[in-house]
């Protein structure tokens, strides 16, 4: 039995930053909740930096391991955006992407709830209409100007709530499509903490012909080009492009983790190819890859994204904007007329992209990227040693 509280500090010790180790540990466990692996595979894939369970979820052997970016070497190197990583919260990056063509691609920013220091007062922002008062029923009212919003943490989970879909359909109110009262709509309001309050953007009415109940998000996690002349104007290379559809299992997300599932693109020309996948607890009958949605049926293979040469522009666009930084996962949703971005992270999850999409460090310009991040010079047999000295009973 692991002992996870003492691999916590022992991978703290080791030199992963503090907030991203929890979620290291956590993972690990999950890992060794939902595979069962030898002792011989297990040394095998921790002293190579991966968790157990990827020997059978990726297929690894000695011919193969060293395509796939490693679970302890990723972690490690985080932060990849040194102190840049700073601007992606959700409320900074607003400001930061309020100019130079930017402008466009963050959704109207109406109210951002304090967290607890400051009582969960409300703070007004920069599209906050003007016909609005700003009194205990601004939520409501401004609700019932929209008809629908987008209540999530600027940060984490803020408390549980996690994201929320507030909605007002006739004389109905629905908290992420299931029907709640007013009472539920006053307790959203006065529990929130470090929360904003933004305009719903809507997925493009050929995306909802797939999934319609939660909107399909995009994940481009994109990279900047190692270059030795450090006054050479800088390019970018896109590691993972997937789109992630809701299932009735995700109710109004798509996140995978939350039992959506994921297909690959083609990052230059928006055609959607090889089979979905969904991670192995939703999975139908334990087949965690299908070439069709689980729920409608359609498949994916060939679907070609709306819009799709505008929103690459506009990654482009936006990668240049923003080139302090190294290395972004983009959320986007597709929408009617172009594109809004939900938020970046700053170290996106990398695990499943990699079977959805292949492996990461097959691409020589990637591979490249991580070399120079140091991925090198990280020792996964400490991984492994600090795994064994947490071993009770």
């Amino acid at each position: 039995m692991t002992d996870y509280t003492l691999l916590l500090e022992k991978i703290r010790n080791l030199g992963m930053s503090h907030n991203w180790a929890i979620t290291f540990v956590n993972r690990l466990k999950e890992d060794e909740e939902y595979f069962t692996v030898s002792e011989e595979d297990r040394k095998w894939a921790m002293e190579r930096g991966f968790f157990p369970g990827r020997v059978e979820l990726y297929g690894l052997n000695e011919d193969n391991w060293r395509d796939f970016l490693p679970d302890f070497q990723y972690s490690m190197m985080h932060p990849l955006n040194n102190h840049f990583l700073k601007w992606l919260d959700k409320l900074t990056l607003k400001y930061v992407l309020n100019s130079n063509g930017c402008e466009c691609l963050m959704p109207d920013y109406y109210a951002y709830v304090e967290n607890e220091l400051c009582g969960g007062r409300y703070t007004y922002l920069m599209d906050c209409p003007d016909d609005i008062p700003k009194d205990k029923d601004f939520l409501w009212n401004l609700l019932k100007k929209f008809k629908v919003l987008a209540l999530k943490p600027n940060s984490g989970t803020a408390g549980g709530l996690g994201f929320i879909k507030l909605e007002l359909r006739g004389d109905g109110i629905y908290e992420n499509n299931k029907p709640i009262d007013m009472a539920r709509v006053e307790e959203i309001r006065d529990t929130m903490r470090n929360y904003i309050i933004t305009e719903y953007s809507s997925q493009h009415h050929e995306l909802a012909g797939i999934w319609e109940d939660s909107e399909c998000t995009l994940r481009v996690i994109m990279c900047k080009k190692p270059n030795p002349d450090k006054f050479a104007p800088y390019s970018w290379e896109c590691i993972v492009s997937l789109a992630r559809f809701g299932t009735k299992d995700s109710g109004t997300t798509s996140n995978l983790s939350a039992g959506g599932i994921g297909v690959a693109f083609d990052f230059e020309d928006g055609r959607l190819y090889g089979k979905g996948l969904q991670y192995r607890p939703f999975a139908k009958g334990n087949t965690v890859l299908s070439d069709r949605h689980p729920d409608t049926g359609v498949r994916f293979e060939g679907f070609m994204l709306p819009n799709w040469q505008y929103v690459k522009e506009k990654i482009v666009h936006l990668c240049q904007h923003i080139g302090s930084l190294d290395y972004m996962g983009l959320d986007i949703i597709i929408t009617e007329n172009g594109m809004k971005l939900c938020e970046i992270n700053t170290l996106p999850s990398i695990d499943y992209n990699q079977i959805i999409c292949g492996p990461a460090l097959r691409n020589d310009k990637v591979r490249n990227f991580f070399l120079h991040k140091g991925m090198d010079s990280i020792n996964s047999k400490e991984f492994y040693n600090a795994y064994t000295e947490c071993q009770t009973g």
